[in-house]
């Protein structure tokens, strides 16, 4: 690590500027969908982010610097010129609900960053068909009003009412597989974090059947707008959201839940 670079992380935990960077951001997703960063994903060097950064260059064969060069960041599919220039600049916090560190005993990192060193590629999950397996025998409308349902209860503070389309354990994000116990707390911390929040659908959503007889893939693409007056603090942006969901009796529920963010 240059000297220069040190000093930039300093002043960057020492002060916390206001606008998170980027680039940085991109990378810390990057190497979170290769199992070797757990912490926040908020565009902000900190140590952890220098370590696992390190991780990725050594077992890449590239001088593990722990510094962002273009090297390392084409590696992992971020294009730090284009990073530099995105306008709607986010705060140096979690935005996503996905943004959060994970919560990991030392022995599944170890396990997670064992398994990242044989395969370090990070796949996005392939789009659903547009119409489902006849075995499935959900409908179109029910689907589509189920995640509009959803949208408009994430907008409340009712942590229940948010909590209550998931089947547990779910696999939640990139905690892996967690109980009701975990996903109200991390709701919980999301809608005091952003009090505001707004979301729209922005296209139909599209499923298939999964390769089980249960389940059905799902995925939609929403925009949101987040705000917290208190700390003057906002977010917009879009995301693209996998679900995959399960009858449970008359209702349909969430068994396992990703998102991605959208760039332009």
């Amino acid at each position: 690590m240059t000297r220069i670079f040190c000093i930039l992380l300093a002043l960057a935990l020492t002060t916390g500027s206001l606008w998170a960077d980027e680039g940085i951001r991109q990378i810390q997703e990057q190497l979170r969908k290769r199992s070797l960063y757990f912490g926040d994903i908020n565009g902000r060097p900190s140590e952890e982010f220098v370590g696992a950064l390190k991780k990725y260059q050594e077992r890449k064969g590239f001088p593990p610097t722990g510094r962002v060069d273009d090297v390392t960041a084409t590696s992992l599919n971020v294009r730090l010129a284009a990073a530099a220039s995105v306008k709607d600049e986010w705060p140096q916090e979690p935005i996503l609900r996905s943004d959060n560190a994970l919560e990991l005993t030392e022995a599944q990192r170890e396990i997670l960053e064992a398994s990242a060193s044989a395969d370090l590629s990070a796949a996005t999950p392939p789009p659903p068909a547009e119409s489902p397996a006849p075995s499935q025998n959900i409908p179109r409308e029910r689907l589509q009003a189920m995640v509009e349902e959803s949208l408009r209860d994430a907008e409340k503070d009712n942590v229940e009412a948010q909590v209550r389309y998931f089947a547990f354990p779910v696999d939640y994000f990139d905690h892996g597989p967690v109980d009701a116990a975990f996903v109200r707390r991390g709701t919980a911390r999301y809608v005091k974090r952003w009090p505001q929040r707004e979301y729209r659908l922005t296209d139909s959503v599209r499923f298939i059947a999964a390769a089980n007889d249960t389940d059905t893939l799902v995925q939609f693409p929403i925009e949101f707008n987040l705000s917290s007056p208190a700390r003057k603090a906002t977010a917009r942006g879009r995301t693209m959201n996998f679900w995959t969901i399960r009858p449970e009796g008359d209702e349909l529920k969430i068994v396992s839940i990703r998102e991605e963010r959208l760039r332009e």
